[in-house]
């Protein structure tokens, strides 16, 4: 299933822009970089460990 992500930039005090990925639909679901390709690889890997944790919760839920 895909999930639409939300690519934005992080302006730091420091002067440097960093960029953010939010899946709008998995709540808590980002990730980051110093580039929007290292941001949306960072992304990536969190939904597969926050989708894997869901899939986890649910068979426990299921089981009690």
């Amino acid at each position: 299933m895909d999930y639409a992500m939300k690519v934005y930039p992080m302006h730091l005090e420091n002067g440097k822009t960093e960029w953010c990925v939010e899946y709008l639909d998995l709540k808590g679901c980002v990730g980051g970089g110093d580039t929007i390709e290292e941001a949306i690889t960072d992304a990536e890997a969190s939904k597969s460990v926050y989708l894997s944790c869901l899939e986890k919760t649910k068979k426990q839920c299921s089981n009690s």
